[in-house]
């Protein structure tokens, strides 16, 4: 859910080191988990199923919250507490939903919460607010409560519920869900989803974010969409948007993860990048959202693959997830992405490069884990999951890494009671877990507990053992003797002068005495024990330096993430020891170190991009080569050097490094002097959105796709481009503006947007800028585009009035391309255009279903129409149309070769009984006719025509034809209504008779 880092400090695992007895772990009943791993729970005290959120506090302890408004602290092997109830608004699953815990814990006493609570009898807000811990050790309340961010809420779900901290502590993330109304998917419409969502698109409303502000909520300059002397608007604390239901986790490495949950289809994963749009809820992960997208607001939206998605089934929630930086879990864990899924109860791993590709989805590994509504990262590391199910903290650790306790104690004796008090506070467990202490007293008499005490009844010797041990069964003891009626040698240290904490290299000084009230004055014995606690990991312990007498001193070492724990020992003659402890803390700085683009930049091993260094300490920084939105590394900006990896020795003043990286689009603006002549001057960022980055300048755009590059839009095309819907309708360019190849027309290519094609923009100076894509534009190509017979197109791709087809006109030969998903694309032109659009284009028999085509004789031209209709062109007949049945009849004689080619359109014979179309052919006049009433057309031709048209056409005794003309013995024959006209071959005599 976060990057929930431990803020577990290494004084809390120093300890006076005593003798390691190893046993096997104990069985542990464990879900389905890999091979060796475990589940090891912890109590948050939380009521089943309404636990939501967690975080570690410095000393290893956990804040948890419930929905109903309840946050109890969890100390570190001990039990839970109540320390705060809020005031909430619980309506459906609002509530209490995040806690986050300041890095300066320890000093400020800083929490932050997000929660849904009323302000009125009717009114309820969305609140993130800014706490301070009661109490002076382990928080007992939450007081001073300062109002961060706050908005009305619209619906019972998908509110204000994700707060993380920078390691710095100067930022703050926050996670805001659309808040729409949840309605069902299936049959899901336009007309009935819920608008609200669309406000997730908006970077000017706070639902659907991820906002980024300073610790008294305000927007941070460095956002994306900052509005100067409003840094208190939505648009200024706003960093990306087009999200349903996100948590965030911050990468330690570098980067943001946000997890969001989907509705209809997919859960998705994505890097967030400034001013980013993951657009919901037009999409969610590479599906567009049922209803949602029939709306006119997400007709053009194009959407951008996620880094990973998942399908999801009806009780999903993908609630989050953190990085992996321990090291206990094997290899191939190390670097992974861990992300937990409520609904399925499962833990999944992804995994992604330096350059912000996945390298491995989202893979189940543990399943049948509760009910997962957080992922936190322990104190070593390790993945912790808050199970709203049990209300627990389940650890998913890995047994063969595990590393036995310390076991340790010191006592006091007062002899005349004969009673002793031990304390174990000096053991620890290099895991940072939780122990249990076991006492024997050596009288027979057993005890439990961190501290403890026991009255004797003898004064003989005993020798007591402490048995500490870890949640996996491994155990530690320490033994020492004492005299219950006598008060043993005593240890007197001191300190080092003034200092208190020490840079690397420096010398560490102390002096020690030791006196027995029977043997006098005793010799000490020193001991230096390097306790090496990396952050994320588990603690190594090695030997520093050893010595005797009354002064001792060292070096501190030369690293970080390391104290060093100093005892003091005596032993009398009755070999009863005693002993004192100081633990030299190092003096530190902090060590911050960012990309001037989001990258995976690592500080030594354990890859925190912000920590506290032990001054005078050596540091390894390696920047990756590449970014996670693909930029390259250039430089350092301090000293300019181009090698990504760099020795530091941590100064006391700390210290703020910065990674230049330059973005392919920044590269060619730096290189080319005539493109910035061009584009002008930059404005605002460089965003990610569609299928790659962009940049927006004064005069122009410059676009960046892996596949075509870096891209310049600029002038009239341009124009075009942005009134269009720029990317988000046409796509990214593929070209920059070239030259065409006819006309000193000028054209721009784009790989296509989400309903249109790939794309063009052509502009010449007398018809200016026009859009040509998809269909139209592949058809247009193949007729040689702008140098074949159409020439440039002379208005944009439009809609045609009855809103099914689209079509583009064009300069030459008066040309336009038809396009309906039933027909295709068809081109029609010159004379056959022309009849087209004087019979109304499509209104009259409908769209081309052919390009104007040679007839076979090579004398005319045609196209066809989805209408039954044809248009047929000679240069001796001109342009003509035929259509229903004549047309049929028309092509049963052979089209042309039949009776020749029209030299009317379908016209109505007097009276309006009929239709019918003349033919031309040779010297030769035909013609076709068709009878109201009647599903056929039939031709009459020839001599027998002109006969028929002498007695009167269709008005005459005959009536209208009945038959085409067929032949008989002496000749040819057309039959009509009321009788026949025969035509003999050898004499030429034409003949009409009644039947």
């Amino acid at each position: 859910m976060r990057t929930r880092r431990s803020l577990v400090v290494s004084a809390a695992a120093t300890a006076l080191l005593g003798t390691v007895v190893v046993t096997a772990p104990a069985a542990h009943a464990a879900p389905v988990l890999p091979g060796e791993f475990v589940l090891l729970d912890t109590p948050t005290g939380q009521q089943a199923g309404e636990l939501t959120d967690a975080a570690y506090l410095p000393d290893g302890s956990v804040l948890s919250t419930g929905r109903l408004g309840t946050v109890h602290l969890t100390p570190q092997g001990g039990q839970p507490t109540q320390i705060a109830s809020l005031p909430v608004f619980t309506s459906g699953s609002l509530g209490l939903t995040g806690i986050a815990v300041a890095p300066d814990f320890t000093t400020s006493r800083t929490v932050y919460t997000t929660r849904a609570l009323s302000t009125g009898t009717s009114t309820q807000v969305f609140r993130l607010s800014k706490w301070q811990a009661d109490g002076t050790g382990a928080p007992t309340g939450l007081v001073k409560e300062a109002p961060l961010l706050e908005f009305p809420v619209n619906a019972d779900n998908k509110g204000i519920q994700d707060v993380v901290v920078e390691p710095s502590g100067d930022t703050l993330w926050v996670a805001v869900g659309d808040n729409s109304v949840v309605r069902p998917t299936d049959g899901a419409t336009k007309d009935n989803v819920d608008k609200f969502a669309l406000r997730a698109l908006d970077p000017a409303e706070p639902t659907g974010k991820v906002l980024r502000i300073d610790t008294s909520g305000q927007g941070l300059s460095t956002n994306p969409y900052y509005e100067a002397g409003s840094s208190g608007s939505w648009r200024s604390r706003n960093y990306v948007s087009g999200l349903r239901d996100p948590r965030i986790a911050l990468d330690p490495r570098g980067g943001v993860i946000v997890t969001d949950t989907g509705w209809g289809a997919r859960h998705e994963v994505n890097l967030a990048f400034a001013g980013q749009n993951l657009k919901w809820p037009c999409w969610e992960g590479t599906t567009r959202a049922p209803g949602y997208r029939d709306l006119p607001e997400c007709a053009n939206v194009a959407n951008a693959g996620p880094l990973a998605e998942s399908v999801h089934g009806t009780a999903d929630t993908l609630v989050g997830g953190v990085a992996y930086t321990g090291t206990s879990y094997p290899a191939t864990y190390r670097g992974i992405h861990f992300v937990a899924n409520k609904g399925a109860h499962s833990l999944s791993t992804l995994a992604f490069d330096s350059n912000g590709r996945a390298t491995q989805q989202i893979t189940a590994l543990a399943t049948d884990i509760g009910d997962p509504v957080a992922v936190l990262t322990a104190p070593n590391g390790d993945i912790v999951v808050a199970d709203a199910a049990s209300a627990k903290m389940r650890r998913l650790s890995y047994k063969p890494a595990n590393k036995a306790p310390v076991a340790a104690f010191t006592a006091t004796v007062a002899p005349a009671t004969k009673t002793i008090s031990f304390d174990a506070s000096g053991s620890h467990d290099p895991d940072l877990e939780s122990l249990g202490y076991q006492w024997a007293f050596g009288d027979g008499a057993t005890g439990s507990g961190r501290t403890t005490e026991h009255t004797y009844s003898a004064t003989e010797p005993v020798t007591v053992t402490l048995t500490v041990s870890d949640p996996h069964g491994a155990v530690a003891n320490y033994s020492q003797t004492f005299l219950p009626g006598e008060a043993g040698p005593t240890v007197s240290l001191t300190a080092p002068g003034d200092a208190t904490v020490f840079s690397a290299g420096e010398s560490v000084h102390l002096a020690a005495s030791a006196n027995d009230g029977t043997d006098g004055p005793l010799t000490v014995a020193w001991r230096a024990d390097r306790l090496h606690c990396p952050r994320s990991s588990t603690c190594e312990v090695s030997s520093l330096r050893t010595g005797t007498g009354p002064t001792f001193s060292f070096l501190f070492p030369s690293e970080t993430d390391t104290q060093v724990v100093v005892t003091a020992t005596a032993v009398n003659g009755r070999n009863v020891a005693a002993g004192q402890r100081y633990v030299v803390n190092p003096r530190t700085a902090r060590f911050s170190i960012a990309g001037s683009r989001p990258a995976r930049i690592k500080i030594g091993a354990h890859e925190d991009t912000n920590r506290l260094v032990t001054v005078g300490a050596a540091v390894q920084v390696s920047a990756p080569t590449t970014s996670l939105d693909r930029a390259n590394f250039t430089k350092w900006a301090d000293n300019q050097s181009t090698d990504p990896t760099r020795q530091i020795v941590m100064p006391a003043s700390g210290l703020a490094l910065r990674a230049d990286y330059q973005t392919p689009i920044q590269k060619r603006y730096a290189d080319e002097a005539p493109l910035r002549t061009l584009v002008g001057t930059p404005v605002g960022l460089e965003l990610i959105e569609g299928d790659g980055h962009w940049q927006l300048y004064t005069s122009g755009r410059l676009y960046w796709t892996e596949q075509h590059g870096v891209r310049a839009v600029a002038g009239e095309i341009l124009t075009k481009y942005v009134t269009l819907g720029a990317h988000s309708f046409l796509g990214s360019p593929k070209s920059d503006e070239l030259v065409a190849r006819a006309g000193n027309g000028r054209y721009n290519d784009f790989v296509g947007g989400p309903t249109t094609g790939a794309g063009s923009i052509y502009w010449t100076s007398s018809i200016g800028a026009m859009a040509i894509h998809g269909d139209i534009r592949a058809k247009w190509q193949a007729t040689n585009g702008e140098a074949g017979p159409l020439g440039f197109p002379t208005t944009d791709q439009l809609t045609t009035p009855d809103g099914i087809g689209r079509v583009n006109h064009f300069y030459n030969n008066n040309a336009s391309i038809y396009w309906t998903a039933a027909t295709g694309a068809h081109y029609v032109m010159g004379s056959i255009w022309q009849k087209w659009r004087s019979l109304g284009w499509e209104v009259f028999f409908g769209y081309p279903t052919t390009d104007e085509v040679a007839t076979p004789d090579n004398v005319g031209r045609y196209t066809h129409f989805s209408g039954n209709g044809s248009i047929y062109w000679s240069a001796s007949t001109g342009a003509f149309e035929v259509h229903g049945s004549i047309r049929d009849r028309f092509a049963a004689t052979g089209w042309q070769t039949g009776v020749g080619y029209p030299i009317t359109d379908e016209t109505w014979t007097p009276g309006s009984r009929g239709k019918y179309n003349h033919f031309r052919q040779g010297g030769f006049e035909h013609s076709i006719y068709w009878r109201s009433g009647t599903s056929v057309a039939w031709e009459v031709k020839g001599m027998i025509r002109l006969r028929w048209r002498d007695l009167g056409w269709e008005t005459s005794y005959l009536g209208f034809p009945t038959s085409g003309e067929y032949n008989i013995p002496t000749g040819k024959r057309s039959d009509f209504q009321f009788g026949y006209i025969t035509y003999n071959g050898s004499t030429g005599a034409i003949e009409d008779r009644r039947y």
